[in-house]
């Protein structure tokens, strides 16, 4: 076997840490070194003893993978005294064919024999390993945050501090009542140094009997009256408890909330102030008391409403095409709208704001359809005879494919997210094909490799749809003239079956995200729109559905029409 070049372990050396916990924990970054996808395993001597998360997987190009271990404690299982002897080895593979990517791609979705076979796919000659050395903690670790360290390095903590201050407050307290120190306390009756703590409380007790004010105190008493009389007339009511427009106005600011567009999101609006009583109003003056008392008026809570809610409703439309709008997606979030237009553009529209985001300006002539797959790429197909690869957020062109005619369709493969497929016209001698494709990138730059064509005359006729299809995606699907829909091996191009969904033309197929064995089809003219079963769920036995991967031919069944 060869050493291991495709993916770089870091650290080199596995090196366990005691947990606050008491359980030995380790972390392996794997990173993947090829220019191309990679599957790794990761094996121990002691799988008892021992625990690894994920214990195989596979990297794309440029990423890298946290793998955890974690040794088992005696109660669950662990042996004592195993970890000393234990070894650790990493092994990894480039994945070249496509089959292998639909292999790792099953295992993803939970078939341990997707993975079982894949493994059994690699030589020897090509599979790399590397043994990992293992560093196990001290007897007496010391942990980070150094709970046992000397008393004099400590620092006081926030707990500390705190009771030292109310014990503090404790005794200032009882020293005013009682005219005395703790300390004073503690030695008993009042001498020497002691004696003027008691004066103070013969003073303090004989204010407490003579509750009469002096002179000067009363005068100082009617001074405080004045000054906190003028701040309740300088600050209206709200000193005296009663809110002010201005402590109104205070509130609303802070609870208003504004959205990205600088529109308020949450609207907060105060209730109408009571009507004033007019001059000849009973209640206004009384003829003996005088002016008499504002009524009390029911305070009502502040309501919160919705900007959007309190305006009128109206639909959003979106006018950024010149001309007919040919082909629309949603991204994944859900949160973005494509559009694309004979105009030749491709415009991404916020939803459901409406806003223009960005435009895709690249293509010669009309913009027929487009795909975007989980990473932010997007694929436009057109008129001028291009597929377009996009850097989805900055609207870049990474990737020009040149077909012979005009493509009709293009549509990314799920789970294999740089391989898609498409389907163009026939161009003088060139005939119409449905191809697939896959992306490479190579020193920075970024390449389309054609893995599958297939064309007319094994094409009954031009495509007008392509979609993928099956457990797995590993089926192609071409949707022709005369309501006919024919599924296509993905690996090697040769015809599965053949499925007549509709006496005459159908517009469109639709197969779920979720689940791959459905198909839904609509009739042009019989109006119509079909459910279609292509497969029945098969048991998840090792090596029963599995056996010949891509060779399983669907069965479609009617379900229901509509």
């Amino acid at each position: 076997m060869a050493p291991l070049t495709v993916i770089k372990p870091q650290p080199e050396a596995i090196e366990f840490r005691i947990a606050r916990d008491g359980s030995l924990t380790a972390w392996v970054k794997l990173q993947n070194m090829w220019e191309g996808q990679v599957a790794y395993k990761m094996k121990t001597t002691a799988p008892k003893d021992y625990t690894i998360k994920p214990a195989s997987g596979s990297i794309r190009m440029g990423e890298f993978h946290d793998v955890q271990i974690v040794r088992k404690p005696p109660e669950d299982g662990g042996s004592p005294g195993s970890g000393k002897k234990v070894k650790f080895m990493v092994q990894a593979a480039a994945v070249t064919t496509q089959a292998q990517k639909l292999l790792l791609y099953a295992a993803d979705k939970g078939k341990a024999a997707g993975r079982t076979k894949f493994w059994d796919s690699i030589s020897k000659e090509d599979l790399q390993e590397q043994q990992l050395p293992v560093k196990l903690p001290s007897e007496e670790p010391e942990f980070e945050d150094a709970m046992e360290a000397p008393a004099e390095t400590q620092e006081p903590s926030a707990d500390a501090t705190r009771s030292e201050l109310w014990k503090a407050r404790k005794a200032r307290s009882q020293e005013m009542k009682t005219g005395k120190s703790a300390e004073d306390l503690e030695e008993g009756p009042p001498g020497g140094a002691g004696a003027g703590r008691g004066n103070a409380e013969a003073t303090f007790l004989a204010a407490i009997e003579d509750p009469k004010p002096r002179k000067g105190e009363r005068e100082r008493e009617d001074d405080e009256k004045e000054k906190s009389a003028g701040r309740h007339k300088a600050q209206g009511y709200a000193a005296a408890g009663k809110l002010t427009d201005q402590d109104f106005d205070d509130i609303i600011g802070r609870m208003t909330k504004l959205g990205p567009d600088g529109k308020p999101v949450v609207q907060v609006s105060r209730p109408a102030p009571a009507p004033a009583p007019a001059e000849g109003d009973p209640a206004r003056v009384s003829p003996s008391l005088g002016p008499s008392p504002a009524p009390e008026v029911e305070r009502k809570p502040l309501q919160l409403t919705s900007a959007a809610k309190s305006q009128q409703k109206h639909d959003v439309v979106l006018q950024g095409h010149s001309r007919p709008v040919t082909y629309i997606a949603f991204d994944e979030s859900g949160k973005v709208l494509y559009t694309c237009g004979k105009d030749k553009l491709v415009i991404a529209w916020s939803v459901p704001e409406g806003e223009c985001l960005r435009k895709y300006e690249g293509h010669r002539g009309a913009v027929w359809a487009c795909s975007l797959n989980d990473e932010g790429l997007l694929l436009t197909c057109g008129a001028d005879n291009y597929v377009l690869l996009w850097q989805a957020e900055s609207a870049q062109i990474l990737c020009e494919v040149e077909l012979p005619g005009v493509v009709r369709c293009v549509e990314w493969s799920h789970g294999l997210s740089y391989r898609f497929a498409c389907c163009c016209n026939g161009f003088k001698a060139k005939p119409a094909a449905v191809g697939v494709f896959e992306f490479s990138s190579l020193n920075g730059a970024t390449t389309a490799k054609c893995h599958v064509s297939i064309e007319v005359p094994k094409l009954p006729s031009a495509a007008t749809q392509v979609a993928w299809a099956g457990p797995y995606r590993e089926w192609l699907c071409s949707l022709h003239e005369a309501g006919l829909v024919i599924f296509w091996n993905s690996l090697t191009g040769s015809e599965l079956a053949r499925l007549p969904a509709h006496e005459d033309a159908v517009s469109k197929i639709a197969i779920p995200h979720a689940d791959g064995r459905l198909l839904a089809s609509c009739g042009r003219q019989d109006m119509e729109v079909r459910l279609w079963c292509l497969a029945r769920p098969q048991s998840d036995d090792e090596g029963s559905d599995f056996d010949d991967m891509g060779g399983d031919k669907p069965t479609p069944e009617l379900m229901r029409n509509f």
